[in-house]
């Protein structure tokens, strides 16, 4: 006959397990105090992303989410605004995607601005900054001097077709290239070789439309005038080499600048750049990426 087996183990036999279980456990708790001491927030520190990181991520998240037609349009907007800052951050933290994002930031701008007017959303039109409240630039004396340069050429170009009234072209507009220009060259601290009159004969043959030669497309020649400023300005900032000078004011006090002080300077320049993007767009500049990016 079978002999069947106890409900419960015997008393004998409980005991047996416990202590098997006891010391199995004195056993792990030995080795885990003879491995190597974990450092305390190593391991959560190397998890987290780095500013650089998150901020790109962030910016394709978002968007993927503008450019998805399946969604409904207040998301694709919201992520639109989310884009612009997000694509602002991903230039000043990280330097090797500072043309990318400050043209992506000024995209999303621009397409923000066209599904707000399908909301009936009012947005200000572009209005190109000038460096207002900045004292200085943590960007080498070379790169401000180019990038101003660049900033009177446009000024230069928008007076004389404001003066004809041409296009988008404003004596505000004008005015604010030139402002700027005359900042950033003070920041510089260099030479100015700033030749304040250029010539514009090849602009004024087509004021309507003309072929952007980085290009090889057909835009309004205002756009134009916008976007080679704006080009211009993204090489020399890529081309920084954020050498010290004793006799650059564009350095800040201290003799080697930190991480922050060049991040900021980044985030205002992309800002800065973006506007003229933003306002090239708005006069009519192609938005799509092949016109756009290199």
């Amino acid at each position: 006959m079978q002999t069947r087996s106890p409900l419960f183990p015997s008393v004998s036999s409980t005991s047996r397990r416990v202590c098997v279980l006891a010391c199995i456990g004195v056993l792990v708790a030995s080795l885990t105090a003879c491995s190597a001491p974990r450092i305390a927030g190593r391991a959560e520190a190397e998890l987290q992303p780095s500013p650089c990181e998150k901020a790109y991520a962030d910016a394709t998240a978002n968007a993927d989410i503008m450019a998805d037609r399946s969604r409904h349009i207040i998301m694709r907007y919201l992520a639109a605004q989310e884009a612009v800052s997000d694509w602002a951050n991903t230039a000043a933290y990280c330097p090797a995607r500072f043309a990318d994002g400050t043209l992506r930031s000024a995209q999303a701008r621009h397409t923000a601005r066209l599904m707000a007017a399908r909301l009936t959303i009012n947005i200000a039109q572009p209005t190109l900054s000038r460096c207002d409240g900045i004292d200085s630039f943590d960007i080498d004396a070379d790169s401000l001097s180019a990038m101003s340069v660049a900033e009177d050429q446009a000024g230069f170009a928008m007076e004389v077709f404001a003066a004809r009234s041409i296009g988008h072209a404003t004596l505000d507009i004008s005015d604010r290239h030139k402002t700027t220009s005359q900042r950033l060259i003070s920041f510089s601290g260099a030479e100015d070789t700033r030749a304040k009159t250029y010539d514009v004969a090849q602009l004024l043959a087509h004021p309507d439309t003309i072929v952007d030669s980085a290009t090889g497309l057909f835009a309004p020649t205002d756009a134009v005038i916008e976007m080679n400023c704006a080009r211009s300005e993204i090489a020399a900032v890529e081309s920084s080499s954020n050498s010290t000078s004793d006799s650059a004011q564009s350095r800040t006090t201290a003799e080697n600048s930190s991480d922050d002080s060049r991040q900021q300077s980044l985030g205002i320049l992309t800002s800065m750049i973006a506007d003229r993007v933003d306002l090239a767009l708005t006069c009519g500049y192609p938005s799509f990426d092949e016109a756009l990016f290199e």
